[in-house]
């Protein structure tokens, strides 16, 4: 202990030059307790402290994230491949874009112990494979406040903040899905002490693009947009979360179509919603006691049904005033072994009039009469992937993965669509420390197949005609990094 110290406080005095190596060891030798300087007199103890204090709380922190890569269409000599739908039958070897995250935060402390945070990250994505881009995206800019000593009681542990920000965010990380997702920008306060629980409120505000992108629909948020307005609460306790949430908007009611020559036909979209989500955290991978596992269902209605389940009305605009969602899912990680772990995750969502087009179809010519296609009245979808990974040494491994997507889509005029994808993928991967499934950075290379049948390729992703009329190869190597 008594080493550590002195060479801590080395480590001090030479950053801080105040006082030469020799008058330094002398007046260890002769005062081992007190340092003198010209500014001011230290205890030892203290100026250890000091400096230890610093390195727990510093005054600025760096994070990030990053992917890039290469993803090639082995089918066409070669040519830029396309993504298989990484959300539904996982993302290893199915992506496509290089995307980053820079975020910079400034801490404050006080020597009553209440603190402070800036938080500030851009972000930048693209699909291409140029050495130059525009434009950069401003995704968080806000501040939060803890430990105030004017809070008490259940109040005690509390955390207030207002800006833009990334807000309650669970991910499943092998499919890049987040099932919720309410970031925005607003205002809330977090850790209220209720029963055994605890409270986290907030309202997150988000805006839209309008309806009047082809010129078809009239209505007073064309220039401004469509503004959704969130309550959202989540609650804590033990191993389960439960969120609960609100949406409004005043801006998407009363819809109308018009073909420049005047107004025809009107819908009422939705002006409000509800959803509700109920989370479990199992013990271990479903109670085996290794690794972990969660269990989760939601339901939305109205702005929180379809695409709008789990986000602050992420496309909001695009619901009818009845829709309704309910959303069922689960994942975890399991170390097998030593040498094995495995991720799987199975998510299923089911949604009914969920949205409409605004591509108005010409009845009568003579009339100029209109009407708006109902588009997905009823619709399911169920992904399933696992992703096992075996270490080879403690710097390289061997990944697999295997995904299977469905989805069903009934229309009004009674035109119902069919989906099957599938894909495997297996990529020898490089890393720092491979026993450590999170460890990053690590660079994989990897050979991606997908089939289909053609109901899918034709009804939900016609993109993949670029390939066999029913699979497809992908290769490539790509580097990812958190800290």
């Amino acid at each position: 202990m008594k080493i550590n110290k002195v060479l801590t406080l080395l480590s001090c005095i030479i950053l801080a030059g105040t006082v030469g190596e020799k008058t330094f060891a002398k007046e260890v030798v002769q005062t081992p307790e007190v340092i003198e300087t010209s500014h001011d007199v230290t205890t030892l103890e203290d100026r250890i402290a000091k400096l230890e204090y610093n390195q727990e709380h510093p005054s600025f922190e760096f994070h990030g994230y990053g992917r890039s890569g290469l993803l090639l269409n082995a089918n066409n000599d070669l040519k830029k491949g396309k993504v298989f739908n990484k959300n539904g039958v996982g993302r290893l070897g199915n992506e496509s874009d290089t995307y980053i995250e820079a975020e910079l935060v400034k801490n404050f402390y006080l020597d009553n112990g209440s603190w402070a945070k800036w938080h500030i990250m851009f972000a930048k994505g693209t699909d291409d494979y140029n050495d130059w881009n525009d434009g950069v995206a401003l995704r968080q800019a806000y501040a939060e406040m803890g430990n105030l000593p004017i809070f008490s009681g259940a109040f005690k542990e509390s955390v207030i903040w207002a800006g833009k920000r990334f807000y309650n965010r669970r991910d499943i990380h092998i499919t890049d899905y987040y099932f919720t997702d309410y970031s925005g920008t607003g205002a809330g306060i977090d850790n209220i002490k209720v029963g055994e629980g605890m409270l986290d409120l907030g309202v997150i505000a988000r805006d839209y693009n309008s309806y009047d992108t082809a010129g078809l629909i009239d209505n007073s948020s064309t220039e401004d947009g469509l503004n959704v307005v969130n309550l959202l609460a989540r609650y804590d306790i033990g191993s389960w979360e439960i969120d609960l949430g609100a949406a409004f908007s005043s801006d998407n009611k009363n819809r109308t179509v018009d073909n420049e020559h005047g107004e025809y036909t009107k819908y009422d979209a939705a002006d409000y919603g509800v959803q509700l989500g109920v989370f479990y955290n199992t013990p271990g991978y479903y109670w085996s006691g290794k690794g972990f596992s969660k269990i989760f269902g939601q339901v939305g209605y109205g702005l929180n049904a379809g695409d709008g389940l789990g986000t602050a009305g992420r496309g909001a605009e695009n619901n009818l005033d009845d829709a309704l969602s309910a959303r069922l899912g689960t994942f975890g990680v399991y170390p097998i072994n030593e040498k094995w772990d495995l991720f799987t995750t199975v998510v299923a969502q089911h949604n009914k009039n969920s949205k409409f087009n605004y591509n108005p179809t010409l009845l009568d010519p003579e009339l100029d009469t209109y009407s708006v296609e109902v588009n997905g009245l009823k619709s399911t979808w169920v992904s399933a992937v696992a992703r096992p990974v075996y270490k080879i040494n403690e710097n390289f491994e061997l990944q697999f993965e295997a995904g299977y997507y469905y989805v069903t889509e009934e229309k009004d005029n009674g035109h119902k669509a069919n989906g099957n994808l599938y894909k495997l993928t297996f990529a020898p991967t490089f890393k720092l420390n491979s026993n450590d499934f999170w460890a990053r950075p690590e660079i994989r290379t990897f050979v991606t197949w997908a089939g289909w049948d053609n109901d899918y390729k034709k009804s939900f992703q016609p993109e993949l005609n670029s390939y066999s009329s029913k699979n497809g190869v992908n290769v490539g190597v790509q580097a990812e990094v958190w800290f």
